[in-house]
């Protein structure tokens, strides 16, 4: 029994396929991680990571396999069912860290809380006032408050004089013939 075996000539040409494609390791080692994230999501919640953001764009319960058991792939959620991606920005946020859950403030201000976007409208509440600048404080007691000083004129730069040039340059060229 004999094996198939490829000619010598074939060597260069399987290298240099492997070589164009050398980019292509990053995108396998994506894909097997992203294969091993969907199958602890589908062990613990019956989705995938495609599923999940279905369900939080549509703001229903879809599963991309029923399509294969002849079902819709999104169906309404069932009546009092919290939505699992709802998120109340009202609230304190829960943090999970070594050091245990700490809780931080809402992501959205209490409504007398001062503005902090970079919305013009935002801005538009009553002004306050600012505080006038202190005085600054002198060691000599009859020392008057300083008056601002009206700032000079600036003086015109002086230019420089022209030099007066009599003698042209020799010629670097041939110099013309005399008629």
């Amino acid at each position: 029994m004999s094996s198939f075996r490829l000619p010598i000539s074939f060597l260069p040409l399987v290298v240099g396929l492997a070589l164009l494609t050398g980019a292509c390791g990053a995108p396998l080692a994506i894909t097997a991680g992203s294969y091993a994230a969907d199958g602890g999501l589908m062990v613990a919640s019956d989705k995938s990571s495609t599923d999940h953001l279905a369900s939080m764009v549509s703001k229903k319960d879809c599963a991309l396999w029923r399509v294969f058991r002849g079902r819709e792939v999104c169906k309404e959620r069932e009546e009092g069912a919290k939505d699992p991606y709802a998120v109340d920005y009202n609230e304190p946020q829960r943090s999970v860290s070594e050091d245990g859950t700490t809780y931080g403030p809402p992501l959205r201000p209490a409504p007398d809380a001062p503005a902090a976007s970079w919305d013009a409208a935002a801005y538009k509440s009553s002004p306050t006032p600012s505080p006038a600048p202190a005085e600054p404080v002198t060691a000599v007691a009859d020392a008057t408050p300083a008056q601002p000083v009206a700032a000079a004129p600036a003086a015109p730069k002086a230019r420089k004089a022209k030099v007066a040039r009599s003698a042209k340059k020799p010629s670097r060229g041939r110099a013309a013939p005399a008629p």
